[in-house]
């Protein structure tokens, strides 16, 4: 996530669902429909199953990534988690496929599965997550690879315009490598929204929970989801949370940077698996609960289901799967 300083609004826009504009809504009652469908006790299984496999996986060869602060990276695994991810598309009727990008020990194991869609097919709406993690990785990022799971199980009682491309794009936390061999490899090209996400399981109800992020100055309490666009994706990201906010799905707070994103001023926008679909000109929103900013297991060992807050995950996974709905069209 990167966020602007908001010493200019030509920087930074930040709304909570109110009006700027008049927005598209029409199609938000028949998305929030499909987010009726979420299971919500069946969400934290999943990270508990996530935080499990990764106790007993063999770490990935670090070479080229020193252990630094808040970066251990000689405790990030990916392999189990691969496994049951592919398990778990494959489970609710997916035809999963890992994508190998790379050679040598550092090859990224991306997990594809697609709902297809019904007028137009060839138009997909991308869902990302990252599997690998440090340590247990309850909220980095076993509460996003959870959020998706659940949305993908929902979406499949609907049929959609578009096809709906769920991944768990691998070695995020190296740079976000499996992200961008994706979009090297020409598989982006298909891709005309999209849905990113990056822990999206903590709260915090306390004041002064949440910190400001490269002097955005943040609600004090830390109990909202960021929702982060930049110009190409400023429609939908007012959108997706006008929806979440106005039908009670959970508490969103929308930000839209300038451009591309691309500024010095929005480093924490770009550390995630949206930043090479935003300089590729693809409409992509970043959804997060914001990290190191408000997250004090970031990175380190304590980063445990029991430190995630169920019901804001839930909401986040209804808001989730509202959005999908939305941008891939739901039919009737």
């Amino acid at each position: 996530m990167r966020l602007f300083p908001l010493f200019s609004l030509c920087l930074l826009v930040m709304f909570t669902g109110c009006k700027k504009s008049e927005m598209d809504r029409s199609g938000f009652e028949r998305a929030v429909t499909v987010a009726g469908g979420v299971t919500t006790d069946s969400i934290m299984p999943w990270v508990e199953r996530l935080v499990a496999v990764r106790a007993g996986d063999s770490p990935v060869d670090n070479t080229g990534f020193s252990p630094g602060h808040l970066f251990p990276s000689d405790h990030l695994t990916r392999n189990a988690s691969v496994g049951l991810v592919a398990h778990a598309f494959e489970s609710m009727g997916y035809d999963a496929d890992t994508v190998v990008l790379g050679e040598g020990p550092q090859a990224a194991y991306n997990v594809v599965a697609e709902w297809r869609g019904t007028t137009r097919p060839d138009e997909v709406v991308l869902v990302g997550s990252h599997l690998d993690a440090f340590y247990g990785g309850a909220d980095d990022n076993g509460s996003a690879v959870a959020a998706m799971l659940e949305a993908a199980r929902a979406v499949r009682k609907h049929h959609f315009a578009r096809t709906i491309r769920f991944i768990s794009f691998d070695l995020e936390e190296f740079g976000s490598i499996g992200s961008t061999r994706y979009v090297q490899a020409g598989y982006a090209g298909d891709v005309k929204a999209a849905i990113v996400m990056d822990l999206v399981g903590y709260a915090s109800h306390e004041p002064g929970s949440q910190k400001d992020v490269m002097g955005i100055r943040m609600p004090d309490v830390g109990d909202f989801l960021l929702v982060l666009g930049n110009d190409d994706s400023e429609e939908i990201t007012r959108q997706i949370t006008a929806m979440g906010n106005s039908y009670g799905l959970s508490k969103l707070l929308g930000m839209t940077a300038p451009g591309d994103g691309g500024y010095f001023l929005s480093e924490a926008f770009m550390r995630s698996d949206h930043a090479l679909l935003w300089y590729n000109g693809i409409p992509a929103v970043f959804l997060t609960d914001g990290a190191n900013f408000r997250n004090p297991n970031y990175h380190l060992p304590s980063d445990l289901p029991a430190t995630l807050d169920p019901s804001f995950l839930a909401g986040n996974t209804r808001a989730l799967t509202a959005a999908i709905a939305l941008l891939a069209e739901v039919q009737p």
